[in-house]
């Protein structure tokens, strides 16, 4: 029998180290099923988040709960093997000298090993007919999906991915990570990982929450994460981003690359200097002659196979960096070629004076 799908509730979570403070009053909401990622460069707090939900830590201050039940709030604490999580490491750790069958059995009671229930979880994860062989016999993608199904094996509330991929090559991560979304939302389980891999959590996760300084600054979908950052800095961590500085002109504001349409509108007076965030795939170019928008010059061309990204400089402004542009596919220019571009769609703009906010409001809960 499995678990119903658990939220999880995380509330004004604090942890220091010495007089270091890594969390400074995290809150999240994770409802139940939903796969969810936790993004944020090196020392925002990610991995020190996990390891209080897996029960390896404790926090000094705040709560935790899933499914309705505290697993840690200052006077309750559940150990790790008390609370049905899950955990999968980056290195798999798995048992060098127990088999397949063994490692994935190895937290079932004994009756429930000589049961269907490993060779369930072995299909399940795709490696049936392989549960004789020892952890050296198998390659990288197939020793983690051993790690998740020896994870599932306890039917766990919660399931915490800590960097499963990154040991892999390039091909494999990609098709193991899609993997192990397949199955997890098969399974119905909630789950968070964390990476450092933008591109990573985008592509797999339903909801992506990014840390900064301790807290989480905005969490959303993938999709509306990418599209309306909260603010300039997050939307340069989450995606490869243009930025420069316009001023508000009615509805809109005025940049070196023209008037351009502010998403969800401009909440400025006019004549307001504001930053402004263009995605290089909204950046069209176009050859001197023919195209419309202001004139640059292609600086460096990078062919990706799916795409190539094209450096330019605009001609008639002393912008200090090349407007970066992203096109499908391969575009037949070099450097020094005299071109055209616009700018397609909605821009992210926010008044260059205001303060980066702190903590963003969360879907879901109180501000």
């Amino acid at each position: 029998m499995t678990n119903p799908p658990a939220d999880l509730v995380i509330s004004d979570l604090h942890k220091s180290f010495g007089d270091h403070p890594v969390l400074r009053g995290v809150d999240l909401v994770v409802p139940g099923g939903t796969f969810a990622a936790v993004v944020g460069q090196s020392g925002s707090g990610k991995t020190t988040l996990l390891r209080i939900l897996a029960g390896f830590e404790r926090p000094d201050r705040g709560s935790v709960a899933i499914g309705g039940e505290t697993l840690d709030d200052g006077r309750v604490h559940l150990r790790a093997e008390q609370r049905w999580i899950g955990y999968v490491s980056q290195e798999g750790s798995l048992f060098p000298h127990l088999t397949v069958d063994a490692n994935v059995g190895f937290g079932l009671a004994r009756r429930e090993r000589r049961g269907p229930r490993v060779g369930e979880l072995l299909e399940m994860v795709g490696l049936q007919g392989l549960g004789g062989r020892y952890p050296h016999q198998l390659s990288g993608g197939q020793q983690q999906r051993v790690a998740l199904a020896r994870a599932l094996s306890v039917r766990p509330r919660l399931i915490l991915l800590d960097e499963p991929f990154a040991a892999l090559d390039a091909t494999l991560r990609a098709s193991v990570r899609e993997d192990v979304q397949a199955i997890l939302q098969a399974a119905g389980t909630t789950a968070i990982l964390v990476t450092h891999d933008q591109d990573e959590a985008l592509s797999v996760a339903d909801l992506v929450a990014v840390m900064r300084e301790g807290r989480i600054a905005q969490v959303d979908a993938p999709q509306l994460l990418y599209a309306s950052p909260v603010d300039v800095d997050l939307g340069g961590f989450i995606g490869e981003a243009n930025v420069m500085t316009g001023v508000v002109h009615g509805d809109r504001v005025d940049t070196p690359l023209g008037s351009l349409e502010v998403r969800g509108g401009v909440a400025a007076a006019d004549g307001q200097e504001m930053t402004v965030l263009v995605r290089p795939e909204q950046v069209w170019v176009f050859p001197y002659e023919d195209g419309p928008g202001v004139a640059g010059t292609v600086v460096h061309t990078g062919f990706h196979g799916h795409d190539s990204i094209i450096g330019i400089t605009v001609d008639s402004v002393g912008l200090p960096d090349p407007i970066t542009s992203r096109v499908l596919g391969a575009l037949a220019l070099s450097a020094g070629a005299a071109v055209r571009i616009s700018v397609r769609g909605p821009v992210n703009a926010w008044p260059s004076s205001a303060t980066r906010p702190q903590v963003a409001s969360l879907p879901g809960t109180d501000e």
